[in-house]
């Protein structure tokens, strides 16, 4: 969990902070991000990319309870594009208070 950032008034809310976080998820799972809460669409997932290869998995948040955001990961190569088996590195930029 890392707390980068206190965003400028003209960029953010008052009192808005950027949280920066990284996971190892096996299909589902939650990511604290160290924010009380997050705003509205505050925060977005993506699966991280191998050194050489381009990642055939995406990450969706599926709900956010107070700082927590839960995560789904979906490999895009399975059968019926099942929920991943396998952990995935997956970053998560979240924005709240």
């Amino acid at each position: 969990m890392a707390i980068v950032s206190t965003l400028p008034r003209n960029l953010g809310l008052t009192g808005r902070k950027l949280a920066v976080v990284q996971a190892a998820i096996t299909g589902t799972g939650s990511m604290a991000t160290g924010l009380a809460g997050l705003i509205t669409g505050g925060a977005v997932v993506s699966v991280a990319n191998a050194a050489t290869t381009v990642t055939t998995q995406v990450a969706s948040v599926t709900s956010v309870t107070g700082g927590s955001v839960a995560v789904v990961v979906v490999d895009l190569q399975a059968a019926a594009n099942a929920i991943s088996a396998a952990p995935k590195n997956v970053n998560l930029w979240a924005i709240g208070s």
